[in-house]
């Protein structure tokens, strides 16, 4: 009897009827060996939106939300560029930004729709507590940033609090993220995800590293008329005003600087007082100028006494001044050793009779009472034998602020009273039958002070530029300034203005 070969090659070994392994029939027995035992297969449980080895959906929401903060960033770095672009029905790009500021909502709401989704496939799956605590996390977190910068619209100083909720909900999104990864790839280390999270950081980095510096870059345009309006009064011809945009330097700026005109960097330091005080220095200075612009036209058409001076308000104290503890922002000097002081001028004309060093009584109005104040004195860096106190002070004004006036509030427009003059100039436009531009664009910059004074600014330079991408037919500076202004359009029809009436006496000769 012929022996046939196993399945597996080995030839069968003689068993008798009724083993295991054994066949009757009619032909020769056949024997087959039984396969060798394997242990099963073991597999990690894909989780939650795993999609097998691919990212699923919820992990492309959070990729894209990080796509969408990243460019968000840059362009809230460079948001002077698209200035001059044509918009619908007379807006202009500082008007748009009020409502494109709330697309810093988007990569919270995209990290949040992801958490969510996550969330619910997990608990749908019956996914175990612990993994459901991270999508959770990123949701909530992500529903505070979204609330966080909503609330934006009713105190534009709540950006911070704004950008903090979104540095928490991007931690949260990148936790989640990392979560995901290990229950889609079953690693205990999200590789990929943490490279991700280290490129974001580099790029991060290059864009806010910060150089001590504070940057001057060119900003943005506006239509006063529509900045503001007079209830009894009608604009009748185009008159701008222009921002610059000043704000803590970056790495990234000094590559801009390269790809982009009139970057101006200057020392934190020389701001002379913490940023957050000049922050606030610079809104009370918007406010004051535009009740002195306000109180100049109603003056010169009818409608009030115009700015009665009171005196010279102190503003700062600065840093290792002989006078701190002594003087405090908000004061307002009356009088020099028993000299009465209305205004910036008199208050220079007391102090040369002052010696460097000698400590001279000031009268100072302080909220609602009178006081004595003793203020020490030093030589002044720029001329040691001048007297100073080491603080910034502007004129202490009294205007009779017209009714009726109504104002927009921009977003990007935070302080600064360089609109003043241009204020001026367009309440007088809609107050004055047939308007004061002669049909021509009016573009300005300027403070404005008491009899129709136009005061010296910042950032000259870069308001020219600005303004020569807009097609105006002349830019008023200061008297003073023209010369830097040409550095920034040197083909923008430039005048210089010291007082209003060079303005108006320009504009009514035809230029």
């Amino acid at each position: 009897m012929d022996r046939l070969a196993s399945p597996d090659g080995n030839a069968g070994a003689g068993r008798s009827p009724g083993e295991p392994g054994a066949e009757r029939g009619n032909g020769p027995e056949r024997r087959y060996e039984p396969e060798p035992s394997r242990e099963p297969e073991r597999r990690l449980e894909p989780g939650p939106n795993s999609g097998g080895a691919r990212p699923g959906r919820a992990e492309r929401l959070h990729a894209a939300g990080m796509a969408a903060a990243l460019a968000l960033c840059v362009v809230g770095q460079l948001v002077w560029l698209p200035d001059p672009l044509p918009l619908p029905g007379g807006m202009r790009w500082i008007e748009a930004l009020d409502a494109l500021v709330y697309l810093l909502a988007l990569p919270p709401a995209l990290w949040t729709a992801a958490a969510a989704f996550r969330l619910a496939e997990g608990l749908a799956n019956g996914g175990r507590r612990r993994a459901l605590i991270p999508p959770a996390a990123s949701a909530v977190l992500g529903a505070a940033a979204c609330a966080a910068v909503l609330a934006i619209s009713l105190e534009p100083a709540r950006m911070f609090t704004a950008l903090g909720a979104l540095g928490a909900a991007w931690i949260a999104a990148f936790a989640d993220l990392a979560c995901a990864e290990r229950r889609r790839r079953g690693r205990r280390v999200p590789a990929r995800t943490l490279r991700a999270f280290a490129a974001m950081l580099a790029l991060l980095a290059v864009l806010f590293w910060p150089t001590g510096e504070i940057v001057t870059t060119p900003g943005l345009t506006f239509d006063v008329s529509r900045y503001a309006r007079a209830a009894d009064g009608e604009p009748k011809g185009r008159i701008d005003g222009v921002l610059v945009i000043g704000r803590p330097a970056f790495l990234a700026d000094r590559l801009y600087a390269k790809l982009f005109p009139h970057y101006e960097f200057e020392p934190i330091e020389d701001l002379g007082m913490p940023l957050a005080e000049y922050d606030e220095l610079v809104r009370g200075l918007k406010l004051d100028a535009e009740a002195a612009a306000a109180a100049i036209a109603g003056e010169r058409t009818g409608r009030g006494e115009g700015i009665r001076m009171r005196g010279a308000r102190v503003t700062a104290v600065l840093k290792d001044s002989p006078v701190s503890g002594a003087l405090h922002a908000g004061d307002i000097i009356t009088a020099v050793n028993g000299t009465a002081v209305r205004s910036i001028a008199e208050l220079t004309g007391a102090m040369r009779r002052v010696a460097p060093g000698d400590a001279v009584e000031l009268a100072v109005r302080r909220g609602g009472s009178e006081a004595l104040v003793r203020a020490p004195t030093r030589p002044a860096e720029d001329d040691p034998e001048r007297a100073v106190f080491g603080i910034i002070v502007e004129n202490a004004l009294d205007p009779d602020v017209p009714d009726g006036i109504r104002y927009r509030r921009y977003f990007m427009h935070e302080g600064g009273p360089s609109h003043g003059a241009m204020l001026a100039l367009a309440l007088l436009d809609q107050w004055t039958p047939g308007g004061v531009t002669g049909g021509l664009h009016v573009a300005g910059t300027g403070t404005i002070g008491p009899g129709g004074v136009i005061g010296q600014v910042g950032g000259v330079r870069q308001k020219a530029y600005a303004v020569s991408r807009t097609g105006a037919d002349v830019f008023f500076v200061p008297a003073g300034q023209e010369d830097e202004a040409r550095l920034g359009a040197p083909d923008l029809t430039i005048v210089p203005a010291a007082t209003l009436d060079d303005v108006l006496n320009w504009l009514k000769s035809g230029g």
